[in-house]
């Protein structure tokens, strides 16, 4: 037996907004359940508020009346997702959608990173914006390029307005490189990453234009680019005059 919503929505405050296509017997609680652990909360006309259940990190399912609720709703919006992230917290709800129809309640544990929203690589140096995540704070306003295999570091100007930060790094610190290496970004110490796109495994997906720095006898190839686990990265590849077109 199944209860049908026609929107399932969760705020930045944890609080769950039901619209019904088809109300429940029982319209006064809902439940949550997971691998044989439920909790109830109130339901106050079509809203529920969340914040105060203690659930674990994990996937719960949504029953109202001992019936499972289903959705046609995908359960979430981008924009939904980026007010979100903006506020503090260390815990992070979601509502989607599962292939069988049912409302589904994702909950994981968050740490403060810094979110990229525009990656700009132009040809004299690579232009990154986005903003603060989950109450992030810079230690320092800075964005910096680390080399995998010796540490080695690249510095680039960085400012934060609010919760916004616009960083950049110039391609021509890179002219170092001596062969194919992977430098790891930070904004002020936070990790560097598109986390709120909707859009896994974006290595496969998304590929940024690279830019070549001119050095007597070669040239230095320089590529932004996204790792496994979706953080923001640069390759770098020496490559003769003659490739690097």
């Amino acid at each position: 037996m199944i209860v049908l919503a026609a929107s399932a929505r969760l705020d930045a405050d944890d609080v769950l907004r039901i619209r019904w296509a088809e109300p429940p017997a029982d319209d006064t609680t809902l439940t949550l359940r997971r691998e044989g652990t439920v909790h109830t909360v109130r339901l106050d006309g079509e809203v529920a508020d969340l914040s105060q259940l203690d659930l674990t990190d994990g996937t719960w399912s949504v029953h109202a009346a001992d019936a499972e609720v289903a959705t046609t709703d995908p359960g979430f919006s981008l924009d939904g997702l980026v007010e979100y992230a903006r506020r503090s917290r260390t815990r992070a709800l979601r509502t989607f959608r599962d292939p069988s129809g049912g409302l589904r309640v994702g909950v994981r544990s968050v740490t403060p990173y810094a979110e990229v929203t525009t990656v700009h690589p132009g040809e004299e140096k690579l232009v990154l914006e986005g903003f603060l995540a989950y109450g992030a704070t810079p230690a320092a306003d800075r964005v910096v390029a680390t080399r995998r295999k010796t540490g080695d570091t690249v510095i680039g100007e960085a400012t934060v307005t609010g919760d916004r930060w616009h960083a950049e790094l110039p391609n021509a610190s890179f002219a170092v490189e001596t062969e194919r290496n992977f430098w790891d970004l930070e904004f002020g110490g936070l990790t560097v990453a598109t986390w709120l796109d909707d859009i896994p495994e974006k290595k496969t997906k998304v590929r940024f234009p690279a830019r070549h720095v001119a050095r007597d006898t070669d040239r230095v190839r320089v590529r932004a680019y996204y790792t496994d686990q979706d953080e923001l990265a640069i390759a770098t590849t020496v490559v003769a005059n003659a490739e690097a077109s």
